[in-house]
C-alpha cells in the first residue's frame, strides 16, 4: 500500500442479532402507525362500538306474524313495555306446527337481557334448547298477573320461567332482575 492509497472498508455481514433487532424495530413502527390509525379514523366504531351500536333495536312484528301463520296459533307478545327496554334479536325458526320456535330478546334497563321465546312443538324440547339440561327440573311456581309459572333455573344460573298456554309453550329468561323478568311475564298478550 502506497502512501497516498487508503484502506478500503470491508462490509462485514449483519449479525442474526442485528437482523432480528431491525425486523422488531420495522413491526414496531407498523404498530404503531396501524395503532394511530385505528383510533383517529372512522374505523374505530369497528373495534370499539358504542352502547347503540352494540345492540341495535329490532322490530320482531314478522317474526310474531310468521309464528301465527305456520302454528296457527296466537303468539304470545309482550304489551306496553316501558320505553327503557329495547328488542335487540328476534328469529323464527321451522316451517310445521311441530317445529315452529321463535326467539326474541330485549336489553332492559342496565344493560341487562330478558328473552321470550314459544313453541307449539315440544314443551320440553324447547325447555332444553333454551335453558339446558338444569332447566328441565322445576323449582317452584309463582303466580304473575293471574297466571301460573313454573319457576326453573337456566344452565347459565338464570332464573327462568314457563307456561303453556292454549297449546303454545312460553320459556322467558334472562340476566334481569327478578322485577324484569317478572314484569315481561306480565305484559305478555295474544297478538
Amino acid at each position: 500500500m502506497t502512501p497516498t492509497e487508503t484502506p478500503t472498508e470491508v462490509a462485514r455481514p449483519k449479525s442474526l442479532r442485528d437482523s432480528l433487532l431491525d425486523m422488531a424495530r420495522s413491526l414496531g413502527l407498523l404498530a404503531i402507525i396501524m395503532a394511530a390509525v385505528l383510533f383517529l379514523t372512522p374505523a374505530r366504531g369497528l373495534i370499539f362500538p358504542d352502547q347503540k351500536d352494540r345492540m341495535p333495536p329490532v322490530d320482531y312484528s314478522s317474526v310474531v306474524s310468521g309464528f301465527a301463520q305456520v302454528t296457527h296459533h296466537p303468539a304470545l307478545v309482550p304489551a306496553n313495555l316501558p320505553s327503557s327496554w329495547r328488542a335487540n334479536a328476534s328469529s323464527f325458526f321451522g316451517n310445521t306446527p311441530a317445529n315452529a320456535h321463535f326467539h326474541i330478546g330485549w336489553v332492559t334497563p342496565g344493560n341487562q337481557y330478558a328473552g321470550l321465546d314459544e313453541t307449539t312443538g315440544d314443551p320440553n324440547g324447547l325447555i332444553s334448547t333454551v335453558l339446558g339440561k338444569r332447566g328441565a327440573t322445576v323449582t317452584g311456581t309463582t303466580t304473575i298477573g293471574g297466571a301460573v309459572w313454573q319457576l326453573r333455573i337456566s344452565d347459565m344460573g338464570e332464573r327462568s320461567l314457563t307456561r303453556t298456554v292454549d297449546g303454545v309453550t312460553v320459556v322467558i329468561t334472562g340476566n334481569g332482575r327478578i322485577a324484569d323478568i317478572n314484569l315481561l311475564c306480565a305484559s305478555l298478550r295474544q297478538s
